[in-house]
């Protein structure tokens, strides 16, 4: 499965509970974490790809995002939660 894919399927879990996400957001928020360039493409195929279907790698270690969680306490508990499952 693609992040993009697993990142709208995260979001969608959670809509059903609190939040009410649209694909625009959900593509936005995608959109926003590559133009931070905290995710990349794995290869130069990705531009031949639909974005949707794009296999992209996450550019932080595990300690790097357990460390970010530990400096920011109001992060939302999904979050949390999803880090600690795959990286706790």
């Amino acid at each position: 499965m693609s992040n993009y894919l697993e990142f709208k399927k995260f979001l969608q879990r959670k809509s059903n509970s609190m939040y009410n996400f649209e694909q625009p957001v959900i593509m936005k928020a995608f959109e926003h974490l590559q133009q931070l360039e905290l995710i990349r493409p794995v290869d130069s195929v990705a531009s031949k790809t639909q974005r949707e279907y794009q296999l992209m790698r996450l550019m932080l270690d595990n300690s790097q995002i357990m460390e970010a969680l530990q400096k920011y306490p109001q992060c939302p508990t999904d979050v949390k939660q999803w880090a600690m499952s795959a990286f706790g």
